[in-house]
């Protein structure tokens, strides 16, 4: 089926129904594939915070992690 042919057919389903419910649905699911997401700004000072610390080499491997986690479950 062709992108047309979709949205014709979804088109023609729409058209038939009278499902309030449903049809809030549909709409939900359309305004959120266009949504736009913005970021806190607490979240935002986090991830600059994050990237300081990758700069200044103040991180840990996930191999230095799981070491640490393995002595964690034995203790």
């Amino acid at each position: 089926m062709t992108l047309t042919e979709l949205k014709k057919s979804i088109h023609e389903k729409i058209d038939t129904l009278d499902n309030p419910e449903l049809l809030e649905l549909v709409n939900q699911l359309i305004q959120e594939e266009h949504a736009v997401y913005e970021v806190p700004e607490e979240h935002l000072k986090d991830i600059e915070q994050g990237k300081q610390d990758i700069k200044n080499g103040d991180f840990i491997t996930l191999e230095q992690f799981e070491k640490r986690y393995e002595k964690w479950l034995k203790d």
